[in-house]
């Protein structure tokens, strides 16, 4: 049994035959108005997908620049607990805190409770210069 050979074969055999086949679908005329119009939506697409990218970084600023304010909230309380622990460690604070809180009182010590700051020319808002008046 004999195979048909063709007159005139391509290079390569049937490789290149394939080949030659791909060459031509690659390889068509195009108009110019459809060149146009893929270039103009890969360029709206590239604007669209830009936008968006450049939301997402502002949305990401917005919320480092939160996360920044609560740190530095929270270093400010950390400081301003550690300075009431190292308050808190001497006696006088401890003194303190027992007379105001718990009502104690050292041996010997005598409490004085003014109930009419009137008698002693104090204003009730703490002032004694504001109720200096001139007199004809």
């Amino acid at each position: 049994m004999e195979h048909d050979h063709p007159v005139n074969p391509p290079k390569g055999g049937d490789k290149g035959r394939h080949r030659a086949r791909l060459w031509r679908i690659w390889h068509r005329n195009v108009p110019w108005y459809t060149v146009a119009a893929a270039f103009c939506a890969i360029l709206i697409m590239g604007w669209l997908l830009a936008e968006r990218y450049d939301q997402g970084i502002h949305r990401l600023q917005v919320q480092i620049e939160e996360a920044s304010d609560l740190v530095f909230q929270k270093e400010r309380d950390v400081l301003r607990l550690a300075e009431q622990v190292r308050l808190a460690a001497t006696d006088q604070f401890i003194a303190n805190e027992a007379r105001t809180k718990y009502d104690y009182l050292f041996p010997g010590e005598i409490r004085f409770v003014v109930t009419n700051p009137e008698v002693l020319e104090i204003a009730p808002g703490g002032n004694a210069a504001e109720e200096e008046v001139d007199q004809p």
